[in-house]
């Protein structure tokens, strides 16, 4: 019995993965995973360590500066308000001491008349609240503790020009400085009540951004 060419071959020899074929490829075909993975490192760009920690840093420090805005100082704005109300408490108490001193001769358009000894006496009176009023203004900008008297001592600096008010309705026009005066003492003190609302405003805004940050 013969057998017919071919039957008593065997399966066809396997190629080793190393010839790079692997096995039950079947012949003639490649694997192409490993030169696909040999192409894709030798093409892939090669980064420099050093640059790539540079770009690190400069990204960090550039989200670092737009996370955190420039704040100010704390107590900056206290510290020219304080400054401020030093100065209108030095201003009050140096017109009072003036006039202390010099009486109603210090005014303007007293001439050189019969000094009214009353009037004189009231008048060097007041001369010494103004000096008080003015040691108050500078006491509450050293011990700030005590801002709520702030209130009190602008109300009776608004009080005085109400009253400077009352003598222009009664007794004629006053001197231009008077009128000066006048006005002064009817506007700063608001202004002045309305600036300290503002800026404790704003500092208990502050704190509370940063207790939240």
């Amino acid at each position: 019995m013969t057998s017919s060419p071919g039957q008593n071959e065997g399966p066809p020899a396997e190629r080793s993965p190393r010839g790079g074929s692997a096995p039950g490829t079947p012949a003639g075909s490649t694997d192409r995973r490993g030169d696909n993975r040999t192409e894709t490192a030798a093409t892939a760009p090669r980064q420099d360590p050093t640059s790539a920690k540079a770009g690190a840093k400069k990204d960090s420090g550039a989200k670092g500066a737009s996370s955190k805005p420039k704040a100010r100082k704390p107590g900056e704005d206290w510290s020219v308000f304080r400054t401020v109300v030093v100065l209108v408490g030095l201003v009050i108490a140096g017109f009072g001491a003036y006039y202390l001193i010099t009486g109603t001769a210090g005014l303007p358009e007293t001439g050189d008349g019969a000094v009214n000894p009353t009037l004189e006496n009231q008048f060097r009176f007041f001369a010494a609240m103004m000096i008080g009023v003015g040691a108050a203004f500078v006491t509450i900008a050293i011990k700030f503790q005590w801002s709520n008297m702030l209130w009190l001592v602008c109300l009776m600096v608004f009080i005085g020009g109400i009253g400077r008010v009352l003598s222009w309705a009664f007794s004629g026009t006053p001197h231009f400085l008077m009128i000066i005066l006048m006005i002064v003492e009817l506007a700063f003190p608001a202004a002045l009540l309305v600036w300290h609302k503002y800026i404790a405003k704003t500092s208990e805004m502050r704190r509370e951004y940063s207790e939240r940050s």
